[in-house]
């Protein structure tokens, strides 16, 4: 049965009980979403290291998710202080983090939505800046929220790991 993508949907934050919805999400959407821009041998290194909710950032009080009014997960994001796989902080900086819509919900605004909630909550705290390392295949949607591509780079994921991916920045 596919998802009624007419119905309504809420941004909230997680909490810790939402990990088991957030990995769903995320093994549902990144391979589907991905696919296009990564081979099958990168996706098979990597989707295992990136599919899984990480419990620190659903306890940020800065990642959220977007649920329909039958409590169907639908989307994540957030954003951070912190640089990723780091705890580095630069004064004004925030970092876009682990955003994933549901394959049937792309184009619906759920990721939009979300990216709204977060810059809100960024420039409430004094942020002047967001980066995100945009995946391959997410970069068209980050330049429609007003990022632009500063250069290519391979992010460091565990277990020596990368994934070819994008850093981009958005002046708030």
């Amino acid at each position: 049965m596919s998802p009624d993508t007419s119905e309504k949907f809420t941004v909230r934050p997680t909490v810790a009980a939402d990990q088991p919805s957030v990995t769903t999400l995320l093994k549902v959407s990144y391979p589907v979403l991905m696919r296009s821009a990564y081979s099958p041998t990168v996706l098979s290194a990597v989707l295992p290291l990136i599919t899984q909710a990480n419990p620190t950032l659903l306890a940020s009080g800065t990642f959220y998710l977007a649920e329909t009014q039958r409590k169907g997960v639908i989307g994540c994001g957030g954003w951070t202080r912190e640089r990723p796989g780091t705890r580095k902080i630069e004064v004004e900086l925030g970092h876009i983090r682990h955003f994933a819509t549901h394959p049937a919900w792309v184009g619906q605004s759920v990721g939009r939505s979300i990216y709204t909630v977060c810059e809100q909550a960024a420039r409430a705290v004094g942020i002047k800046r967001l980066e995100c390392y945009s995946s391959l295949n997410a970069e068209e949607f980050y330049a429609a929220l007003g990022f632009r591509s500063v250069r290519q780079l391979d992010v460091p994921l565990v277990l020596g790991h990368s994934i070819p991916s994008v850093l981009m920045e958005r002046i708030l």
